[in-house]
């Protein structure tokens, strides 16, 4: 147990401090599904999961509560794996510390996106005090690596009449709408040669880009490692390859990319270069004031790309749609976006994972298909991945005007908003046409960074805000 298990309120801090303790990267959440059914079965609730894996607990309504909407309360039981030192996220728990008004991690993603809405639900759902309608708690896994979860789900797991998505990063926002989006990868078959007699071995870093989500973050002119590496490396050809790689996962902008080759003119005359060309990045890009790129010495490869596929290669990653699109007036966010994610280079093979995002389905669909046409322009293999649904705002839901009436008689701000990011909401509604879907949750800031924090503050106001929803509801009672 960590120090978070004294802050109040107990049972939200409890069950996060169990979530964290339980590691649980995408594609590794089946113990932490299988804690949560027991946490449930010690408090008499019944818990299930599908086919899939995905996992529903029920709450029966409290006696004479039997008419009342079921309210599902949902989360994703995986998180996004980073870190700025090495660690194993498959079997070393997350180690959760309070840092002021702050819950952080120690150099890892802290998991809060989304470890704490479920452990909400679950705080929720085991506490006997509450009385209430019907509750279900409905945890989904590989919401972070394309939904799968969410696309899965059996339609009996979504039964109820309003869904509380608990996957919103932002206090006292309640979004109705959120982007779509799809994978794709674009494979390059690399050609080989010797490197010149007289070159010499290096190595070149970028770091020092603040990362962040791919969607949510898109706009804000953090920069892209992957991009503005291979813009340095397109300028000087007289760099000779033979690797390049960078990005973990493929809803984070990459902060950081390394190459590997020969060159030769000397390491401190490529560092001069290099260090030119980072001022007039930071002179364009706001977010990159700590960039660096650093040219080290290293072995002589035996190795190196020809000439004529690094002139494939290296242009199509300097020139590929990335960053914001298009916008949209009507909703006043992102509409359309593209991440140059990761690229992953060995002997056979380069291969180079993209995400795009939209919030209409068709434009995603355009998107996609932009930059497949970019990338087998320059001589890739193209295959698309995951595809996910946009969900479309109801600005005139009832679960909405309720949660925003709650907000009122909190003496809070509320706002109303459309994100870029994904959310399972879309694979939810065509699961279930009727159920009425709002996300909502405490402050995270920097999340899918080492930089995560969550807001401890926030967690009671979450925590609040839901247990008077539920007594609102019970107050509309027949």
């Amino acid at each position: 147990m960590s120090d978070i298990i004294n802050l109040e309120p107990r049972a939200v801090w409890h069950f996060f401090d169990l979530v964290c303790s339980i590691p649980h990267p995408s594609g590794h959440e089946q113990q932490l599904a299988e804690k949560l059914m027991e946490e449930a079965e010690k408090h008499g609730l019944s818990a299930r999961r599908d086919a899939a894996g995905n996992v529903r607990i029920d709450r029966p309504a409290a006696p004479g509560m039997e008419n009342l909407p079921t309210i599902i309360l949902q989360g994703h039981m995986d998180m996004v794996p980073e870190s700025d030192h090495e660690f194993d996220f498959i079997n070393t728990p997350i180690s959760p510390r309070i840092d002021g008004e702050w819950v952080t991690a120690c150099g890892t993603t802290l998991g809060a996106d989304n470890g704490i809405g479920v452990a909400q639900a679950m705080a929720i759902l085991c506490d006997p005090a509450l009385k209430c309608g019907a509750l279900a708690g409905v945890f989904t896994f590989e919401e972070e690596t394309g939904m799968g979860g969410a696309a899965q789900i059996d339609p009996a797991f979504l039964a109820g009449d309003y869904l509380l998505n608990c996957d919103n990063d932002s206090s006292g926002q309640f979004c109705i709408g959120c982007a779509g989006g799809a994978r794709q990868k674009f494979t390059f078959v690399p050609e080989w040669c010797l490197p010149e007699k007289n070159a010499c071995g290096l190595s070149i870093t970028l770091t020092g880009l603040p990362g962040g989500h791919s969607g949510s973050c898109i706009q804000d002119d953090r920069g892209n490692a992957i991009r503005f590496l291979a813009e340095f490396l397109d300028m000087h050809p007289e760099i000779a390859l033979c690797s390049f790689d960078a990005g973990q996962v493929d809803n984070a902008i990459p902060a950081e990319a390394v190459v590997r080759g020969a060159s030769v003119m000397p390491p401190e005359e490529l560092q001069k270069l290099a260090d030119a060309f980072t001022l007039l990045i930071k002179e364009e890009c706001t977010r990159a004031g700590n960039m660096r790129i650093i040219i080290t010495p290293a072995a002589l490869p035996e190795k190196v790309w020809s000439t004529k596929f690094t002139g494939q290669l290296i242009p199509a990653l300097a020139l590929a749609p990335d960053g914001v699109m298009a916008y949209s007036e009507e909703f006043n966010a992102v509409r359309d976006s593209s991440n140059l994610a990761i690229i992953k280079s060995s002997d056979d093979a380069v291969r180079v994972f993209t995400s795009q995002r939209s919030l209409v389905d068709a434009e995603r669909d355009n998107v996609c298909d932009l930059v497949k046409n970019h990338f087998t322009m320059f001589g890739a293999a193209a295959e698309k991945g995951h595809i996910y649904p946009a969900t479309t705002p109801k600005p005139a839901s009832s679960l909405l005007a309720l949660a925003l009436d709650v907000r009122k008689k909190m003496g809070l701000p509320a706002s109303v908003r459309v994100i870029h990011a994904g959310l399972e909401s879309g694979w939810f509604s065509i699961k279930n046409p009727d159920l009425e879907i709002l996300s909502c949750g405490p402050h995270i800031e920097e999340y899918h960074t080492p930089r995560e924090r969550l807001s401890i503050t926030s967690v009671q106001e979450f925590d609040r805000f839901l247990r008077l929803l539920l007594n609102s509801l019970t107050q509309q009672r027949p």
